[in-house]
């Protein structure tokens, strides 16, 4: 979820925000009259390498997480049992009509058999 919005993981912004952090406290000693300087050097740096992982991360194909392969995978399955139950429905359907057509020959056989009548 983090990934989607930001464009990193967790861990890596976390990272990403400690190394802002101490280049920022790391050049406000040095830059010592006028620390704002400093400070915005490193956080406009840090913006920038950001970008560029985001950037970066949003070319490289991203492998599904297994939540999404479960959800995945419950639809294909959802899917076919529909397919099996209108294929089942079809079969008994035909069913049907096989007995019917069946009934049809044995009364068609019966009549055969006995005759016309007489009248």
């Amino acid at each position: 979820m983090f990934r989607k919005y930001v464009g990193i993981d967790f861990v890596d912004f976390l990272i990403q925000s400690g190394a802002t952090i101490a280049a920022a406290i790391m050049l406000s000693s040095m830059t010592q009259p006028q620390e704002e300087i400093g400070v915005s050097v490193a956080f406009l740096a840090s913006l920038g390498v950001l970008a560029w992982r985001r950037k970066r991360a949003a070319l490289e194909p991203r492998e599904p997480s297994t939540g999404e392969v479960a959800a995945q995978r419950i639809m294909e399955l959802e899917d076919r049992v529909a397919e099996l139950e209108q294929g089942q429905a079809r079969v008994l359907e035909l069913e049907e009509r096989l007995d019917f057509a069946e009934r049809l020959l044995v009364r068609q056989r019966e009549a055969e058999r006995i005759g016309p009548g007489e009248g």
